[in-house]
């Protein structure tokens, strides 16, 4: 086995979601950053994600990725299911309350020109608040779904944490104008930060309240975005009422209504059209895969997405202390990595207790105690690369081999795919 001090651990093709989702959260970032940023009509944005959500209703016919059981667990499921699906809707929409209080509140107080969230993911824009995440992450995940943290997870979160929080005084720090800011505007930044950090604490617990819904009770995935979807749909269609019966129109109290009447009335058609498709298109993405992520995944996995978009977001509004940070970014990336145990440590036994190994041994527990002594073990598919061998004159000898390497040494064995 090799002797790195880092290695893979559980690597499968289903890690490309998070790769794909990743860059359409980058897309859908440079498309609210360039594309008229200026203007923004929140009924069109909350019309755009509710399609998204809806459309995953259809994901299980169109992929074929649900199992005959999961079905037949989903028809079974009767008891307080409209309490849970009501409890859903309303994680849904506190955690875009808030960030829409977030968004108004940073423009007026320390003015921060962030816009609203066309899409189903919490847009973190610091890595300060982006550690808190993980933390309530982690926290939410071990009570609510029972999820059990050993070394490497305390060791990357604290790496993870410390790193974000050096990246966020580093950008500060390398701004002179922004420090100057700061300091006039420290109780709009407190007030701001307050807000975010609220926000953070319910978007992590609704993410894992997805996951409970799944894993412990048995929701089909597809119900967990369809039901939400409905919701956001009924509240697009009660502020597009709103909207439209409002005769002040663009001298309206609200701003919802205001932007409303002057988004449509200063852009040109096939503009807003061509905006409007755009940010369909990319929440029809985005909502279907975040699902994913968290049907295959623990709700971490999330934080690949929001780290990545993070930095991305950072490039573009300072480049300059962004650009200081570059290394910090890479080892907290790193960090990730090995708390969603995509890498592991492969020293000092921290690697021991990574789900991976967990499974492995009990394997090897299992074949010792169920098989014949007279039958030598045979070989075990662990991933891709490796296998375990079993030798037939002394049985307790278990060796895990490359399998290109074992191939070489000995050429009458077959790779297992």
């Amino acid at each position: 086995m090799t002797k790195s001090p880092i290695i893979f651990g559980r690597i499968n093709k289903r890690l490309l979601i998070p790769v794909f989702l990743s860059i359409t959260q980058i897309i859908h970032l440079i498309v609210n950053n360039f594309y008229f940023p200026e203007k923004k009509d929140i009924v069109s944005s909350t019309y755009s994600l509710a399609i998204g959500q809806i459309i995953i209703k259809f994901l299980p016919c169109i992929l074929k990725i649900t199992k005959d059981d999961e079905i037949k667990k989903a028809k079974e499921i009767k008891q307080r299911k409209c309490l849970n699906y009501f409890f859903l809707c309303g994680l849904f929409l506190l955690d875009q309350g808030i960030h829409s209080a977030y968004t108004i509140t940073s423009n007026k107080l320390v003015g921060s020109k962030i816009s609203y969230n066309e899409s189903n993911l919490f847009l973190v824009q610091d890595f300060a608040i982006l550690s808190i995440e993980m933390a309530f992450m982690a926290i939410f995940s071990r009570f609510l779904l029972k999820y059990k943290y050993f070394k490497h997870h305390i060791i990357s979160i604290i790496i993870f944490i410390v790193l974000g929080i050096a990246c966020e005084i580093i950008i500060i720090l390398s701004d002179n104008k922004g420090i100057e800011e700061t300091r006039g505007k420290i109780k709009g930044y407190l007030i701001v930060n307050s807000i975010q950090i609220i926000n953070t604490l319910v978007d992590a617990l609704y993410f894992c309240y997805q996951k409970y819904l799944m894993e412990t009770l048995y929701y089909p995935y597809w119900n967990i975005a369809f039901i939400p979807g409905i919701f956001i749909f009924a509240l697009a269609t009660t502020l597009l009422t709103i909207a439209l019966i409002d005769k002040r129109q663009t001298s309206s109290s609200l701003d919802f209504v205001r932007n409303f009447y002057s988004y449509y009335r200063e852009l040109n058609g096939w503009i807003i059209f061509g905006k409007i498709i755009l940010v369909v298109v990319i929440n029809m993405i985005l909502c279907p895969l975040t699902i994913l992520i968290i049907y295959y995944y623990s709700p971490n996995f999330i934080l690949i997405i929001f780290q990545i978009s993070t930095i991305v977001y950072s490039l573009i509004q300072n480049p300059k202390g962004s650009a200081y940070c570059i290394p910090l970014y890479a080892v907290q990336f790193l960090a990730l990595m090995i708390h969603l145990e995509i890498l592991e440590l492969n020293f000092c036994g921290l690697n021991k207790y990574t789900k991976r190994n967990i499974e492995l041994r009990g394997l090897l527990d299992s074949i010792d105690e169920g098989r014949d002594s007279s039958v030598g073990l045979d070989k075990i598919d662990i991933n891709k690369d490796y296998f375990i061998e079993g030798n037939q004159k002394e049985e307790k000898t278990i060796e895990m081999l490359e399998k290109t390497d074992n191939i070489q040494e000995n050429p009458n064995i077959l790779p297992i795919n």
